[in-house]
Order: C-alpha cells, then structure tokens, then sequence
C-alpha cells in the first residue's frame, strides 16, 4: 500500500514536472522512482535462499511437563538480510518461537523453544511464516513455511495410593472364562508353541511329556473390572478454562491449580489418575465419557489401555448434552456383580443419585466423586446428592476447589460397608 502511494506520489510530481518546466521536480521523480526500483529489488531479494527447519523430539506430553522444540533458520546467499521476522502460526498457548534474525552471507541462526505444557487436547505445531522486505517498508515480503505436527498433551495425573475402593463380588475363587495375552496364576490349559510366544509360558513338563515345545494358556485373575464414568455434560459444569500462557514456572513446578481451574479439569484429572492407579495393580479398566458423543472403552488391562484411556482424556470436552441419570441408566447393561464402577461428575441433579442406587441394588459395587461445582464461584450445592448417596452406603468423595486430589481422596464421606476393603 505505501509502494502504490509512493507511485501516486511520483506520478503527481511528473504531472508537475511537466506543467510548470520546473528542473528541481524531474530530480525529486527521477530520485522517487530510484527508491522504489530499489526497494522492490531488495524486497525481492529478502527472502531468497533462506530457509527454516524445526525439530520436535516428541509427539506427546502431559500436562506440567515441558515441550521442546529447535529451530534453525539458514541463509545460503551471498547477500546479507537485514532483518527476517519468523512468525510462528502454532496453536498451542504459550509456545512461544517468534523472533526477529539478521542473517549474514550464507549465516544461519538457531534456538530452542521450551514450553510447559498447561492444558491438555490436541495442538498444531505450526506452519511458520517468514516476513522480510525493504527498509523503507514498501514492499512487504511474506513465505509461508507449512509444514505442521501434532502435539497430544495427556491430562496431568496424581498419586492415587491412598484411594479406598470397594471391591465387586467374586465369583467364589474361580478364573473369570476368559482368554488373556498376560501372565496371570490361573493356567487353564496347553497348546502348541508358535514362533514369537514368550518363553516365560512354556509349560515344560507338558513338552517333555509330548516331546515338543508345549505354552500354557491363561484366564484373567478373579478380580472385578473397574468402570470409571465421567460426567461431561456441559450444563452441569462450573469454572472456566481459558488458554492463557503460563507464567514463567519451570516443569513441575508449575502448580496444579494452574490448569485445575473448572469442574471438567478436575473431573478428567481424577479420572486419568484412577485409571492409571487401578491399571498399575493389573486391574481391568474401562472408561465411559458423556461428551457431544458417548464413548465408551470396554474394559483392559495394561499399558496400552493406559494410552487409550489418556488419549480419549486428552480431547474430551465437556460439551455433552445427556443428563448424567440417562447416561448411567443407558449403561447399565455394561455393570454386574462382578464391576465395580466409580463415577465422577459435579452435577448437583438428585436423578442421577437416583439412577446410582438403582444399580447399586443390583449388586453392582459403586463408588462416587463429586466435584463440588458451588466452590467454583456458581453452581448449587452437592449437600442433597452426598445425603442421598450416604443413606444407601455408598461411598462418596467430595472434591472442592483448591482440594489437593490426593488427599480429598483418600477418605469418604459415606460408611462403607463392611464387604468393602481399601
């Protein structure tokens, strides 16, 4: 735009020049048309030959850990650039990569950009955008760099040893008739080795006696499964979760009430660092969210599930519409004696208290977490839903704002029964 007002500008000069035979004029056209032919020649000439990469050593990260990326910037010409402004289009808050370089003749630059994770979900790393021109800013030069990568940040995850649980009903001792790829005490028979089974199952005595390589096959422990349901629907949630950039706090120590700052960040937190405890112990867990779409994730064991379970936690939004009681009663099915299920939510509705204690008198063992949405700053009081719970026994853990999640789970509010154990 100042280019074109500059070309007005000459233009009126010469029309001047011309009118009025004044010398002085064709000099000032003749010295106006050099600085444009000149910056435009040096515009062009900015972003030639320079080139930026950038390298990510990982693709995911958990919350209050740091991110780190490295960028080099290289200019192979044989003319300086006076000034290359790098301009970093990334999604993720608080990643900062932007600068301003000056590049010599075949000159580069390099620097590393480290960012403490402060809110989980999926983030674009990138494109990048050059920015460069003339001195006089007359002619502007832009490149876009495009590529992308994705970074998935896990929700953070705290200690959960303390946490008291009661345990489903087992089924009299006896292995659960199910086949399972992990080690368990429960041999149920043998068959043929296949190139790639672990030795650890080779069932020896079986291959002496038949003369060939003999692998036991296993049962799952007789422990009941685990089923965390986690309430995101939009209407019951208090608190916000903005995108700030964090504050100059250095990996963990960067405090959790950073990023705990809404009932659905609690809520997922907890529910990521039950499942982590729970698949530690070798435990069957499942996870049911209530988010725009219900998704359920059968019940497993195993790292693997815990990956699952993190990056289902890491995208989930608490933008459902399904009442919690709804969702619970349209579940149901999923919960036998043999279950024990744990739900979280910071909904104040007495329906799904309700719902609850209809499938606790199935015989389905059941655990609560309410996250209190009235210390949020809004939201009613769990008061009715606690009483409710606690008059048919079932445990029940309240969570407040500011509440260290370690410690507001380690006891609860209601009596266990006397089945129960921590």
């Amino acid at each position: 735009m100042n280019a074109v007002k500059l070309v007005v500008v000459a233009g009126i000069i010469l029309i001047l020049s011309q009118l009025n035979q004044w010398e002085i004029l064709d000099k000032v056209f003749f010295t106006v048309i050099g600085v444009i032919l000149v910056a435009w020649l040096w515009s062009w000439f900015s972003l030639r030959d320079v080139t930026v990469t950038r390298e990510t050593k990982a693709d995911r990260a958990q919350v209050g850990q740091s991110f780190m990326e490295r960028i080099r910037i290289v200019n192979a010409g044989r003319l300086s650039k006076l000034w290359v402004e790098i301009i970093d289009q990334s999604d993720m808050p608080g990643h900062k990569v932007s600068r301003v370089v000056h590049l010599g003749p075949n000159d580069s630059q390099r620097w590393r950009a480290e960012t403490t994770c402060g809110r989980r979900g999926r983030f674009r790393i990138g494109p990048l955008v050059l920015r460069s021109g003339d001195p006089f800013g007359l002619f502007p030069r832009f490149h876009v760099v495009p590529d992308t990568d994705d970074l998935l940040v896990y929700p953070a995850t705290v200690d959960m040893s303390a946490f008291a649980l009661p345990v489903g009903d087992l089924p009299g001792g006896s292995a659960i008739q199910k086949r399972t790829p992990f080690v368990t005490p429960n041999a149920s028979s043998v068959r043929d080795y296949f190139p790639g089974d672990a030795f650890n199952r080779i069932a020896w005595r079986a291959s002496a006696r038949t003369n060939k390589l003999m692998v036991k096959e296993f049962e799952l422990d007789p422990t009941a499964d685990i089923w965390i349901v986690l309430d995101m629907q939009a209407a019951v949630q208090a608190g916000a979760t903005g995108s700030a950039a964090l504050p100059n706090f250095k990996g963990d120590d960067v405090p959790l009430s950073f990023w705990l700052d809404s009932t659905e960040e609690y809520g997922v937190t907890i529910a990521a660092s039950l499942a982590r405890h729970f698949l530690q112990q070798n435990r069957n867990v499942g996870l049911i969210s209530s988010s725009a779409h219900t998704t359920v994730m059968p019940a497993d064991r195993g790292g693997r599930q815990m990956f699952k379970i993190l990056e289902q936690l890491a995208v989930v939004r608490a933008d459902g519409t399904t009442p919690f009681g709804e969702l619970l009663l349209a579940e149901s099915g999923l919960f036998n004696r043999n279950s024990t299920l744990i739900v979280i939510t910071s909904s104040t509705n007495e329906e799904w208290a309700h719902s609850l204690i209809e499938i606790v008198s199935r015989g389905v063992q059941s655990v609560a977490v309410i996250v209190e949405p009235s210390t949020f700053g809004s939201g009613d009081s769990a008061l009715f839903v606690v009483s409710d719970l606690a008059s048919m026994g079932i445990p029940t853990y309240l969570v407040k704002y500011g509440d260290d999640i370690s410690r507001a789970l380690a006891s609860y509010s209601a009596s266990a029964p006397a089945a129960h154990r921590p």
